[in-house]
Parts: C-alpha cells; sequence; structure tokens
C-alpha cells in the first residue's frame, strides 16, 4: 500500500526540479560572498515566522476538537515548536559574524518572494485547513541542504566557518527532522481533500522557494 509521504513524493517529483536547478545556480555563484550572505539573512528571515506558524497551527487546530487529526499534529507541532524556538536568532548571531548588525536585520524589507512563502501558509492554515501546514514541512525540512553541500558554500564563498554554524547545524538535525515530518504525515488519517491541501501547499513551497533563491542569486556582481 502506498503512503501518503511515497504519493506526496511521486507528485512533487517535477515541481522540485525547479527549485533543484535555482538551488544548483545559487552554488555555483556562492563563489561571490554577497550572495551567500544574502542567502543567509533570507535563512533568517523565514526562520522568523517558523514558529509563530507553528503556533497558528495549533491555536486553529482548537477549533477541531474532535477531529482524528487532532492528537496527532498537535503533539507534532508542540514537539517542533520545542525544537526549532530561537533558530532565527541562532541566523542574527551568524551575520554578525558576515558584519551585519542586528539593527541592519530587522530594518530590512523582507523580498516579496519570502513573504509570498511564509505567508501563503497563513492563508492554508486559517482559510482552509491547520494540516495543509504539513505540505510546508515536506518540502522544507525534507529537502534539505546536507553536509556536504554546506561545506562546499564555506569552500566556495571564503567566508568563516563559523558565520555557517545555523546552516550546517539544520544540515545535521533536518535529517532527523525529515523522519518525523515523514512518519507524521503518513499516520494522519486524512481524507482525500486534506491530502490534496498539503500537496498543493507542498507546491506551493517549492515555487516560491525557487523565486526566494532566484532573488538571492541577484547578488552576484
Amino acid at each position: 500500500m502506498t503512503t501518503h509521504f511515497e504519493r506526496l513524493t511521486k507528485s512533487m517529483s517535477v515541481l522540485s526540479l525547479n527549485a533543484r536547478a535555482v538551488g544548483q545556480k545559487y552554488y555555483e555563484l556562492s563563489c561571490y560572498p554577497e550572495v551567500v550572505k544574502e542567502h543567509i539573512w533570507v535563512n533568517q528571515m523565514v526562520a522568523r515566522a517558523t514558529v509563530p506558524l507553528m503556533q497558528q497551527v495549533l491555536v486553529k487546530m482548537e477549533e477541531f476538537p474532535k477531529d482524528e487529526l487532532y492528537h496527532i499534529l498537535t503533539s507534532y507541532m508542540k514537539k517542533h515548536i520545542a525544537e526549532e524556538t530561537d533558530h532565527d536568532e541562532w541566523y542574527v548571531n551568524d551575520l554578525k559574524l558576515l558584519g551585519i548588525s542586528r539593527e541592519e536585520i530587522f530594518s530590512r524589507v523582507p523580498p516579496p518572494s519570502v513573504a509570498a512563502l511564509t505567508g501563503s501558509q497563513y492563508y492554508w492554515i486559517n482559510h482552509h485547513h491547520p494540516v495543509s501546514f504539513m505540505g510546508y514541512l515536506g518540502c522544507l525540512e525534507v529537502y534539505h541542504p546536507t553536509v556536504e553541500y554546506v561545506e562546499g558554500l564555506i569552500t566556495n564563498s571564503g567566508l568563516p566557518r563559523e558565520a555557517f554554524s545555523t546552516v550546517m547545524e539544520h544540515a545535521v538535525i533536518d535529517a532527523q527532522h525529515k523522519e518525523d515530518i515523514i512518519r507524521t504525515i503518513n499516520s494522519l488519517p486524512l481524507t482525500e481533500e486534506l491530502y490534496k491541501s498539503i500537496e498543493l501547499s507542498a507546491f506551493q513551497t517549492f515555487r516560491y522557494v525557487a523565486k526566494v533563491m532566484e532573488d538571492v542569486c541577484r547578488a552576484a556582481p
């Protein structure tokens, strides 16, 4: 029997190609330090929204206390909130090592692509069903950078290794988070409609990740 995630992986294989292609372009441009700085900065912007989004999932799930998904989804979110707390601040510390002050970090207007990537999830959560958020996590944390990929960025950019501490940490811990996400998605008693909401959320996430990374690549001289 095909699991939810096996089905999701098959359907995502085509759409993820564009995001992967842009990711490869970014890797090729990582010889320009400004491109890599921009990527770490964008990661910080995205990380600001991670815990608030999961907290919003918990708030909205209170409207569905008798839903079969309730205990699985809320238990996972509580666990993952604890795992992701303060990661945005980790990125702040890394950016400081790259000469970017806290004031600069938070005074900059985030790119529309970042707002679209994270903001679209508020719509899925609040105006359809909170389980849609699993598609977002299924994209960002299942298809995470590897340790070898990050090592390549460090070498290519010539930037201090210490400034990659959070990126490298995610390359390591997201391997475990990946298994938790897959296990959680597979354990959900999904109707076809709810499965489709996860699938569409994942599709949309890949689309916006590609746009975010295209913007990052524009930092190249």
